[in-house]
């Protein structure tokens, strides 16, 4: 799976909240070709020449303007929830994507913190904490971050964080701003608060 079928699936899906105003255009152009085809047939003897030409191009104008909208509705993919988008091509993609990982040179737990590197966690269920992390980059320099993680107590001597990072924008909740599956892995002799929410 890739992140452009991902997107190109996602931006077929997302037409569909257009589809009303779609639908209600499509009814007023219906309500007035049958209010124009009453006008015709009502008052068609007292047409001049020039208004007959005038009424034949508004009606052309009101029919491909129907041609258009329905072609529009037939376009829409009705056969998708947002649920079925994020099951059938979110979630695996973010499972394809590789882990990353960043040595941690220091953490403390934030209590009152809500501003930071925000995680998605493909279960609904997991409930992460705001984390201060020194963490060693690229670069070889250690630098503080705040992100939300769970944590996982191993059998290991120095703590690590693990994520994954999607390369582009997906949508609004999917972006490449925020991390996927955030773990800080923590010897087990540390200790931890449980948050409360």
């Amino acid at each position: 799976m890739t992140i452009e079928k991902v997107i190109e699936v996602y931006k077929g899906f997302e037409k569909i909240y257009e589809a009303p105003i779609v639908i209600i255009s499509e009814i007023l152009c219906i309500i007035i070709l049958i209010s124009f085809i009453i006008h015709l047939i009502k008052d068609r003897k007292s047409f001049s020449f020039l208004g007959s030409i005038i009424r034949g191009f508004f009606l052309v104008f009101i029919l491909s303007i129907m041609s258009f909208l329905f072609v529009t509705i037939v376009e829409y993919d009705f056969s998708m929830s947002e649920n079925q988008w994020e099951e059938n091509y979110v979630t695996p993609y973010i499972n394809s994507l590789p882990e990353q990982k960043y040595n941690v040179k220091d953490f403390s737990q934030l209590l009152n913190e809500n501003k930071g590197i925000y995680s998605i966690y493909l279960d609904s269920l997991t409930k992460p904490t705001w984390v201060s992390v020194e963490v060693l980059d690229d670069d070889g320099k250690y630098k503080e971050i705040t992100v939300q993680t769970i944590f996982k107590k191993e059998s290991i001597d120095t703590p690590y964080l693990t994520y994954k990072k999607i390369e582009k924008d997906i949508s609004n909740k999917y972006n490449a701003n925020v991390f996927y599956e955030t773990v800080l892995h923590i010897p087990k002799e540390y200790k931890i608060l449980v948050p409360s929410n």
